[in-house]
């Protein structure tokens, strides 16, 4: 039976949870020649993902993308911040920054399965498709 990236994911979580460092370090050596002797080294990229989303999920993180047509100030970011925190239950947000000039004003902003359009761009095509009715 071949192993999965998820249940590779999973057993490295379950093995480095509330280890220190220094066991982390030893378990990762470990992990390495498992993934290794079962020829999966073409799923690392996948293992990885995995990972990072049972970890984010168990330590109360979220993963958020923001799309701006410039730069977000600390003010902006922070709102953003706290904004996703509150809608999810969040303990912590980590947010990725793109800067698209096409959004014209306003953000995008992508998390968990919700995509909030409060761009520009976005009331304009929603006026669009209102007037085309």
């Amino acid at each position: 039976m071949k192993i999965t990236a998820k249940q590779f994911a999973e057993t490295l979580y379950d093995s480095v949870e509330g280890k220190t460092e220094k066991e982390i370090l030893s378990v990762l050596n470990n992990f390495s020649e498992i993934v290794k002797k079962n020829n999966a080294l073409s799923m690392i990229d996948n293992i990885l993902d995995e990972f990072s989303r049972i970890w984010n999920k168990e330590n109360g993180i979220i993963e958020a993308k923001v799309t701006s047509a410039r730069d977000l100030d600390k003010t902006n970011r922070k709102s953003i911040i706290e904004y996703i925190k509150e809608a999810t239950k969040a303990k912590d947000v980590v947010l990725a920054e793109t800067v698209d000039k096409k959004v014209l004003g306003g953000v995008i902003l992508k998390y968990g399965d919700k995509i909030v359009d409060d761009s520009l761009l976005g009331r304009v095509r929603s006026l669009g498709r209102t007037l085309e009715k």
